[in-house]
């Protein structure tokens, strides 16, 4: 009698929501024993589990990287900003292992429940493939931000391959040409390939097998985007971004390193908070300049 009502108060929270954690960290960190003979013999996991939780205390905090050697813990801001006013219109928070794409609708929302239409979008490439960015462009507006840079070591990258989006053909530096199809990859004939006097500078495929080049399902975003990065004019309005990075970075500051609360809610009110802070000190600023001056009696 006493052990089935300590069953059912390990069910019911607070308890529940302690042992569920407890659970979780087990789970993540630990994994069955291979050579333990059986039964709950355990080990610690090699590697590191997907979606790790790092936090007792907060359920949503996790690792995030800056780059392949620069970690971080805790979450990441996002913002909307009009480049015409530097006011921020969108805020929000998201665990720091999750990418920038997610956050994308979220900043859509707010802007919508403000009734704003994103004109030009200007983000970085981590937002490139976001729901939001096909939503903006089939509304007519338009989409500003660096292209994808092809790597391939030492031999020919994507960029060496001249792609006609038109025809939706592709022609490799040796002058063959292929059709495409958006989101697939397209192989070049093996026969070809195999007695071309550049495969050594193309290819390390196997005997038998072509050189293949992938071709994203943005390739038109990406096409037109490489073209505007080839203009001087068209670097220039890719610094725009600049601006943005400014009100993030000013954001950060006025924040601190380290977040203030538990939970992507309170850090999204808390970023809200700041924001709000912010576009009254550039407010403050614009009335200030557009008041005539005075000389002090």
């Amino acid at each position: 009698m006493v052990a089935t009502k300590v069953a059912e108060e390990l069910r019911k929270p607070p308890l529940k929501e302690h042992l569920d954690t407890l659970a979780q960290i087990r789970t993540q960190d630990l994994e069955p024993d291979p050579d333990g003979g059986g039964g709950d013999h355990t080990r610690i996991r090699e590697g590191v589990a997907a979606d790790r939780r790092i936090s007792i205390e907060d359920p949503d905090m996790r690792h995030g990287r800056k780059s392949k050697s620069k970690r971080f813990n805790g979450y990441k801001r996002h913002i909307a900003t009009d480049l015409d006013t530097d006011l921020i219109l969108a805020c929000a928070v998201t665990p720091a292992n999750r990418p920038e794409e997610e956050a994308a609708p979220v900043l859509q929302a707010d802007l919508e429940r403000q009734r704003r239409r994103i004109a030009e979008m200007h983000i970085d490439r981590g937002y490139i493939t976001s729901p939001v960015v096909a939503d903006v462009l089939a509304d007519g507006g338009d989409v500003i931000c660096k292209p994808w840079v092809p790597r391939n070591g030492k031999l020919f990258t994507k960029a060496d391959f001249k792609i006609n989006m038109r025809d939706r053909t592709i022609t490799c530096p040796a002058g063959e040409t292929e059709s495409i199809d958006l989101g697939a990859d397209v192989e070049f004939s093996p026969p070809l390939c195999a007695r071309c006097r550049l495969r050594t500078k193309c290819t390390t495929a196997s005997p038998g097998s072509g050189r293949t080049v992938t071709i994203a399902d943005d390739e038109l975003l990406q096409h037109r985007l490489r073209k505007l990065m080839s203009s001087a004019k068209g670097r220039e309005r890719i610094r725009e971004r600049v601006a943005v990075e400014h009100r993030l970075a000013h954001l950060g500051r006025r924040q601190g390193r380290r977040a203030r609360y538990r939970g992507t809610r309170k850090n999204l009110f808390d970023v809200r908070r700041a924001a709000t802070v912010q576009n009254l000190e550039v407010i403050d600023r614009r009335i200030a300049a557009a008041l005539p001056f005075r000389r002090a009696a």
